[in-house]
């Protein structure tokens, strides 16, 4: 009788953390992210310029912009560097963050612009602080979306005005 009794609650144990574990995997809802950029240069769309995908430091997928368009799926659970490369232009890097857990399973979108700058403009002038991204992407749990770090974008948007000022200075 002792030993029905221990087996008894050893199942009722198995079955109570097993059940634990299914919401736990339910809670982590796994998803994807497409992006879909645009690129330009002024008001000019940029076609063929080179347009890789990193992820951990190496290149996952490479495409050429058609009409100024790519675009690229994204898996949860990973972070990731879009790097534009055209001739003549300063290469646009931009990180995106899959890491955080998302509210719904499914597929998401991100849409954005990217404005590539002629490296003319810039001429005398030491630009290494655009090796970094010029845009963060992550998701944001309060809207329920993926968004762009507002704070980062507006110090590098600072950053840029300060080597064009400098620049314009050099002519």
């Amino acid at each position: 009788m002792r030993k029905v009794k221990i087996v008894s609650i050893f199942l009722v144990l198995f079955i109570a953390l097993s059940s634990a574990v299914e919401i736990s995997k339910m809670a982590t809802k796994t998803s994807s992210l497409v992006i879909k950029g645009y690129v330009f240069e002024g008001d000019k769309e940029v076609d063929g310029a080179l347009v890789k995908l990193y992820q951990n430091n190496k290149v996952v997928q490479m495409t050429k912009t058609k009409r100024s368009k790519f675009q690229f799926i994204l898996f949860s659970g990973m972070r990731y560097m879009v790097e534009i490369n055209k001739a003549g232009s300063i290469t646009e890097r931009i990180q995106i963050s899959t890491e955080e857990k998302t509210q719904f399973g499914g597929k998401y979108l991100y849409e954005f612009k990217v404005d590539l700058m002629n490296t003319n403009k810039f001429k005398g002038v030491d630009i290494s602080n655009l090796d970094f991204p010029t845009a963060i992407i992550k998701y944001n749990k309060g809207d329920g979306e993926y968004k762009h770090d507002a704070a980062y974008s507006k110090q590098v948007k600072s950053d840029l005005k300060k080597l064009r000022v400098e620049a314009q200075a050099k002519r």
